[in-house]
Order: C-alpha cells, then sequence, then structure tokens
C-alpha cells in the first residue's frame, strides 16, 4: 500500500541533523539539573553525617552548592562530544548510538580528569557535579536517540527513495542497499524506460515503471527522493520528468553521492557521463556541523527581525493609517522553494487597490 505521507513532512539530512541536535541539547540541558540536584543531596547527606542538624544545615548553608558559571556550559562540550552521532545513518544504528555515547562519557571523564589533575584548585572542579552531568547526560541522550530510532525506523519519517534507472549503478546500489542494517532510507523501487524490464525485481527491488509516470507514481508511493543511477546519456523525456518533480520538491541525488553517503567511498565504477544531472541538481556540499550553526543563525537573525518589527509596528501602523487609511497590511501569494505557495504579509506602501485587479 503507497505511504500517503507527504514528501515535504519527510525529514532531509540537514533536517534530521537539527531534530537530533535539539533532542540532545534538551537531554543535556536536563542533565545539567538533575547533576544540580545530585550535588545538593550529596553535600546536604555530607553535613548530616558531619553532625549537623536541618536546622543549621538552613541557617549556616543555605546554599550548600556555589554553582561556577562554566558548569551551565556543559550542555555544549557534550554536544561536541556527541559530533561524530549527527550523521544520520549512524544516528539510526542502535550499535553506533551507543557506542558513540560510550566515547563521549569516557572522554568526558577522562578530559575532566586531565584538567582535575593539573588544575591548582581542585575545589574549583566539583567531581560529584561533573560526573553526576556525565552520567545523567549519557542516560537521557541515550533514552532520546531510543527514541529517534523508533520513531524514525518505524514511522514515515524515512526518505522514501526511487532509483531512475536500473542498469549497472542503479542495480549496485540496490545490492548495497539490501545489506545495510539499518536501512538509511526506504527504496520503493526503479524507474527505468526499458520495456525488457519492467516489472524485474534486482536485488528484491522491483522495476515500478517509466518516466513517463514518473510524478504519477510519486504521488501514488509517496516519495520524497529521487536518486539518479544513469550513467549514459538521459532522454529529454526523462531529464524533464526529473525537472518536474523537483519542482514538485522532491529531492534529487546522483547515484555517485548516495553511495558515498551510505558507504563512505566513492563508487569510482559508476561516475562516468553524469555531468548532466551534476549541472542542475549538485549542491555546495557543506558539514552538518555548517548546516546546523547557519540553521540556529537563521533562528536567531528572524528572531532579531520580530524584535525589531515589534518596535517599528506601531510607528509605521500610524503612518500608514494617517496617509491612506486602512488596510495597514499587504498580503500576497508567493511561489517558494519546491514550487510551495506561501503568503507574504508586509506593510502597505501603495494606494487600496493600487493593482489593476485588485
Amino acid at each position: 500500500m503507497a505511504d500517503t505521507l507527504r514528501p515535504s513532512l519527510r525529514l532531509r539530512q540537514s533536517e534530521q541533523r537539527m531534530v537530533l541536535l535539539i533532542g540532545d541539547l534538551i537531554a543535556s540541558i536536563g542533565a545539567v539539573f538533575g547533576a544540580l540536584y545530585v550535588w545538593r543531596e550529596y553535600n546536604h547527606y555530607v553535613l548530616l553525617a558531619k553532625g549537623f542538624t536541618e536546622r543549621q544545615i538552613k541557617i549556616f548553608f543555605p546554599n550548600s552548592v556555589e554553582t561556577p558559571i562554566w558548569f551551565y556550559l556543559l550542555p555544549l562540550i557534550w554536544l561536541l562530544l556527541m559530533v561524530e552521532l549527527y550523521e544520520p545513518h549512524a544516528a539510526a544504528s542502535w550499535r553506533r548510538t551507543i557506542r558513540g555515547i560510550a566515547i563521549a562519557f569516557f572522554v568526558g571523564i577522562l578530559g575532566y580528569s586531565f584538567i582535575f589533575t593539573f588544575n591548582q584548585d581542585p575545589n574549583s572542579l566539583p567531581r560529584i557535579g561533573v560526573g553526576g552531568f556525565l552520567i545523567i547526560a549519557a542516560l537521557l541522550t541515550l533514552g532520546w536517540r531510543g527514541i529517534y530510532i523508533r520513531l524514525y525506523t518505524s514511522s514515515g519519517l524515512m526518505r522514501r527513495v526511487f532509483v531512475v534507472g536500473a542498469g549497472k549503478a542503479g542495480v549496485a546500489l540496490a545490492e548495497v542497499y539490501r545489506g545495510l542494517r539499518p536501512p538509511p532510507f526506504s527504496m520503493i523501487g526503479f524507474i527505468d524506460d526499458d520495456v525488457h524490464k519492467a516489472g524485474k525485481r534486482y536485488h528484491g527491488v522491483r522495476v515500478l515503471g517509466q518516466s513517463k509516470n514518473l510524478l504519477k507514481l510519486i504521488d501514488e508511493f509517496g516519495i520524497s527522493n529521487l536518486v539518479i543511477a544513469i550513467t549514459d546519456e538521459i532522454k529529454g523525456g526523462t531529464f524533464q520528468a526529473i525537472l518536474d518533480a523537483q519542482e514538485r520538491g522532491v529531492e534529487v541525488t546522483r547515484m555517485p553521492i548516495i553511495y558515498e553517503e551510505i558507504m563512505g567511498r566513492v563508487p569510482i565504477h559508476h561516475l562516468e557521463s553524469d555531468w548532466v544531472i551534476r549541472s542542475f541538481v549538485d549542491q555546495v556540499r557543506v558539514s552538518g556541523v555548517y548546516e546546523l550553526l547557519k540553521r540556529l543563525m537563521d533562528i536567531f537573525g528572524g528572531l532579531s527581525g520580530l524584535v525589531i518589527l515589534a518596535i517599528i509596528y506601531p510607528f509605521a501602523a500610524l503612518a500608514t493609517i494617517m496617509d491612506s487609511g486602512l488596510p495597514i497590511f499587504y498580503s500576497q501569494p508567493r511561489l517558494g522553494m519546491g514550487g510551495t505557495v506561501f503568503k507574504i504579509h508586509k506593510f502597505r506602501t501603495m494606494w487600496q487597490d493600487a493593482e489593476s485587479d485588485g
């Protein structure tokens, strides 16, 4: 049965990294507060063991924990220790997730021990606080990553892929895909114009149709991604169908790129004659860290813009009303990324009904 989830709702790699980052950040912030609680309870227990009463503790030790400022930066350090787990294929694997979190934990312990050993004032580096943070952060992160793996591998969030071309390159990709556990995406089928290949299966993946029916098949199977595995010349009709699919918001990727993504190496036997696809599909490939930082800057810039809007809004609105009356805003539909229609709202700088059609 075809998946009815819209392709635009599926998570791309950059979006998966953002979800992972936000989840890890929330888990690490929770670990800070958990560590502070453990730290306070430990100090309280120590004071009781030394003979102080509850009343004396409240009077003489109202703040049993003096938290240094750097302690609140531990979530950022934890995210840096987790950097290897922001590759979506690694994040979808239980084995690699557990190993990555364990490595982050032990590197954190070793780093803290090294600093603690050579620090002039060991009392400034609370062992209970840092140790509690690392333990709680590891447990909370493991729980969150388990939820992510469960949702990602068992729901419609996985990318659904058509491979365009059931030749050597496409079949090689299907062979590699068959051996991946867990799979990084759902390979739904092949698209190939060779009538002799119709209905055939290659490594368990069936040829579902020709490029002339590509858009219909994309809608029918809820496809979010196309992988171009054609190493010879691409026919005009096929090229146009791929362009039309991309304009609908379907992400288009060349086979060598997706192969390198999942295998970590370039398929040197399938690199020829792909310059046509490269000319309109390829984008500048940047690291996941760069994409995450760019997205955070976009969010910060948007919030800053909202603050500026809140300041100038009353003055701009009053000036518009005094000049030409209501409405204050002008709305208009626009075409966005992937052919998505959205509506913009801006301060009206024209007379009412200035356009010929109102």
